[in-house]
């Protein structure tokens, strides 16, 4: 592995991150695009910019095109053209709210370009299910899906101070590693822009946030990670890979370990409010982070928590690599609802026997 292949891009966009935040910041507040606290779902206790994406977006954009040129990797096609999509939709709705369904449609159509366009699209099923190839057809269904689950995920999650962020940072190294070892040199400094953008984002959303990524940064963060776990299923089906030191047999399983947190919890808020007769999309506290908080915990014990948490999975993940996808994603899974539903009871029975007293 060249370390300065992925070490360069990481470390300018997170400069270009670490410089830029202090004036959006200054600028958000001249022109007053601040998120207002509250006491319903936002825990802040100051006025705070939402636009932090628009220095995740700067590093790692600037930082992959400038040194995947040189090295002449192949680039994955109407992928820039997606992101910057994505990116002026998420600026509107930081600034004036777009509507879900309206979100929704920019998503799906940022999906289709690369599926269709950029022929980037699953192709096997892995054995799943006892399938393996997947038609054409299927493949980008299937594939637009991925994305859009992701891209939401990633939006859903990022609901306290530094979570979204060290979740990402953690897919976006993980990935980039394995890119990286594997000599898929345009996929580890796409994989490392975004991670070291996100770290220079961390800086000042950790602790005591002075800003926070907006939908602008979730939804540019879950769409890359998706491109990153999508490549990571596919290229470990590379004929002769097999024999290669680094081929993962579980590779969707990986994925799904690298992924967990946000993708799980996702699923259950949707489940939760459709069996509620509610939107998907509408807001509430029944997220993972939200029940945590709710038993006591911090902003930096809950991040720090589900980000051990995340590792835990990962490893496990990879020591039980041998295993096949369907029960390895079937064993995390289950873990993670079963310890899920252990909270919620704790908090239940902590808010009863508050009525009680």
């Amino acid at each position: 592995m060249n370390l300065s292949v992925t070490l360069w891009p990481f470390l300018v966009s997170m400069l270009i991150a670490i410089i830029s935040i202090p004036v959006i910041i200054k600028v958000a507040d001249l022109k007053h695009l601040m998120d207002e606290p509250d006491e319903d779902r936002k825990f802040h206790k100051t006025r705070t910019p939402t636009l932090g994406g628009i220095a995740i977006f700067a590093g790692t954009v600037f930082a992959y095109s400038a040194f995947t040129d040189y090295l002449k990797t192949d680039d994955i096609r109407f992928m820039t053209s997606a992101i910057i999509l994505l990116f002026f939709a998420g600026i509107k709705d930081d600034i004036i709210a777009l509507s879900p369904i309206k979100k929704l449609s920019v998503q799906v159509v940022c999906a289709i370009l690369v599926t269709t366009l950029g022929n980037l699209k699953l192709t096997s099923f892995w054995g799943m299910f006892g399938l393996n190839e997947i038609p054409p057809i299927m493949g980008v269904l299937i594939t637009v899906l991925v994305i859009v689950s992701l891209i939401n995920a990633f939006n859903l999650i990022d609901g306290i101070n530094g979570l979204a962020g060290s979740l990402g940072l953690l897919a976006s190294l993980s990935f980039g590693i394995w890119f990286a070892l594997t000599g898929a040199h345009g996929l580890s400094i796409l994989a490392f822009a975004l991670g070291g953008s996100l770290l220079g984002f961390l800086f000042f959303n950790f602790c005591n946030a002075k800003i926070f990524m907006g939908d602008t940064g979730s939804m540019l963060l879950g769409f890359i990670v998706s491109i990153l776990a999508i490549k990571f299923i596919e290229n470990s089906r590379t004929p002769g890979f097999e024999t290669s030191p680094f081929y993962i047999k579980a590779a969707p399983g990986i994925a799904v370990a690298i992924v967990l947190i946000p993708l799980l919890d996702m699923t259950r808020v949707f489940f939760l409010r459709i069996i509620k007769k509610r939107s998907p999309f509408s807001a509430d506290r029944r997220h993972i982070h939200h029940i945590l908080q709710d038993l006591g915990m911090s902003h930096l014990q809950v991040t720090l928590s589900l980000l051990a948490y995340a590792i835990l999975m990962i490893a496990m993940a990879l020591y039980l690599r041998e295993w096949r996808s369907l029960e390895l994603s079937i064993l995390l899974m289950g873990i993670s609802i079963i310890l899920t539903g252990i909270v919620s009871l704790v908090l239940k029975k902590q808010v009863r026997d508050r009525l009680n007293k």
